[in-house]
């Protein structure tokens, strides 16, 4: 982690935990308490969304039952301090089963989530999902290797 204090990077996995069990419960209203007013969230599709508003009402139709069972585990990668109260964070975001086994098939996301400290709490100011496609980024690295002259 890069200089991360001790006790911001609890504050930070705590949030993430959060992230994490708000979305598992398909509890909307626990989730979007981790967003600024201001926040932005870009779906691992790509779908942008530019306020809190925004984002409350694509997540209200989305955190639902209708999920099945289908379920995420989050781990904090990667933490960089911006400033003392802004914070990039890579995540990594496994899909998994209710009961925790993974879901063959499904890919994993690998979110980037900028966190901004607002009176001791920390809280999403925005959101980037990426889903990890691995054969594509081996056939970017042999290509990249190709032009440097490596085999």
């Amino acid at each position: 982690m890069s200089n991360v204090n001790d006790n911001d990077l609890a504050l930070i996995n705590k949030l993430i935990t959060e992230v994490e069990r708000s979305q598992n419960e398909r509890s909307a209203d626990d989730f979007l308490a981790l967003f600024r007013p201001d926040a932005v969230w870009v779906t691992a599709f790509g779908r942008r969304f530019s306020s809190k508003a925004e984002i409350s009402d694509f997540a209200r139709k989305v955190l639902t039952p209708d999920l099945g069972d289908q379920y995420a585990r989050y781990d904090v990668a990667h933490v960089t301090m911006l400033s003392p109260d802004v914070a990039a964070v890579n995540v990594r975001q496994r899909p998994i089963h209710k009961d925790g086994t993974p879901i063959e098939g499904e890919l994993e996301g690998s979110p980037l989530y900028v966190l901004v400290k607002e009176n001791g709490r920390w809280m999403v100011g925005a959101g980037q999902n990426t889903k990890v496609q691995a054969a594509a980024i081996d056939t970017q690295q042999s290509e990249i290797d190709a032009r440097e002259g490596k085999k």
